[in-house]
């Protein structure tokens, strides 16, 4: 793939381009949050851009937890993008978060041709040497979800992650009239993603007055441990104001000891798990700051052909982010959600 030497495409452009009226400045959002799939694959287009490369088109995404539910709508994002192409898109991975192995399935797409590949990393510096090897080999890289910012990817699809957390912080405060300290809990000590969140849940707690009691790890791959975890912080810390947990399974486990115990003490929490919908829908969780999945999947793969096929600029972002708006469900709007859901239960 040679380099362009348009001059970059704005992202308003680019928005047009793919005819998504629904991307504007502050992010991207389509109405029911899935565009409808086409009625058949785009055959013509698809022939004609592998005719222009001289070889079929191969994009694939790589995902370090492809077992979490979370990324049921991601990949279904990807799917119907390359269904509307006329593409195949491989949805690939590691179960475990085992990084040299994810790398190892990476290094391969590269080796057999792949002119697309979007990557969720799970340890950013990790990924530096061999995305920057890929972009050197002509591969177009991507990252949505989480972020290797240090790597020389093109561009990252997904949520500002802090900016996120401190509204988060900002609502809970709204919750308690800025009194009294929240409890957060974190799925992942020491990624860069959770880290975000933590100083941006931090940050919307101090600045409407409030304080952090602490932040508890927990382990999202076992629930009775997470609600367990939670119970203990309820326990050692009985005057604490809210609780902000910071990942998906904290946040439905939060709700579930509310529920359990009869608390009326405010959770807001990320994500938008089934279960968690369901909690908002039965007044246990107060509410949840989703990210967009299934456009973390569709957009990059909708770019990527857009670069690859079609020869398009890249886009000019600032820092090379592509951020989505958040989508913040409560007990007003949980049943849209609940809906649109159903589709990824696996």
């Amino acid at each position: 793939m040679t380099k362009s030497t348009k001059k970059p495409m704005s992202r308003r452009d680019f928005g047009k381009s793919l005819g998504l009226a629904g991307i504007g400045a502050a992010g991207a959002t389509l109405a029911g949050g899935a565009p409808a799939l086409a009625s058949g694959r785009s055959t013509t287009s698809s022939s004609w851009a592998e005719g222009y490369l001289g070889a079929p088109l191969k994009f694939g995404v790589s995902c370090f937890n492809t077992a979490n539910p979370f990324y049921a709508p991601v990949k279904a994002g990807a799917e119907d993008a390359g269904e509307q192409l006329g593409i195949e898109v491989l949805w690939t991975g590691v179960s475990d978060g085992n990084t040299v192995n994810q790398i190892a399935g990476f290094e391969q797409m590269v080796r057999t041709g792949y002119q697309a590949i979007v990557v969720i990393p799970l340890e950013a510096d990790a990924w530096i040497a061999p995305i920057r090897k890929a972009r050197e080999q002509g591969v177009l890289v991507l990252t949505t979800n989480t972020d290797a910012p240090e790597s020389g990817r093109e561009l990252f699809f997904g949520q500002d992650l802090k900016q996120a957390a401190v509204h988060q912080g900002e609502m809970i405060a709204e919750l308690t009239g800025g009194k009294g300290e929240i409890a957060l809990t974190n799925c992942a000590p020491g990624v860069g993603a959770l880290d975000l969140r933590v100083a941006g849940a931090t940050e919307g707690a101090e600045k409407s007055g409030m304080g952090v009691v602490g932040v508890f790890n927990t382990n999202p791959a076992d629930m009775a441990a997470e609600i367990a975890t939670i119970e203990n912080i309820l326990k050692a810390h009985p005057d604490v104001a809210a609780l902000a947990p910071l990942c998906g399974p904290d946040t439905a486990a939060a709700g579930l000891v509310r529920k359990n115990n009869n608390l009326d003490i405010p959770v807001i929490g990320h994500d938008m798990l089934y279960q968690t919908l369901e909690l908002i829908k039965e007044g246990h969780i107060d509410a949840s700051i989703g990210q967009q999945p299934y456009l973390q999947g569709f957009l990059p793969i909708m770019y990527a052909y857009q670069r690859v096929a079609l020869g398009a600029p890249a886009l000019d972002l600032p820092g090379g982010n592509y951020y989505l708006a958040n989508e913040v469900v409560n007990k007003d709007n949980v049943d849209q959600f609940l809906v649109r859901k159903e589709r990824f239960q696996q």
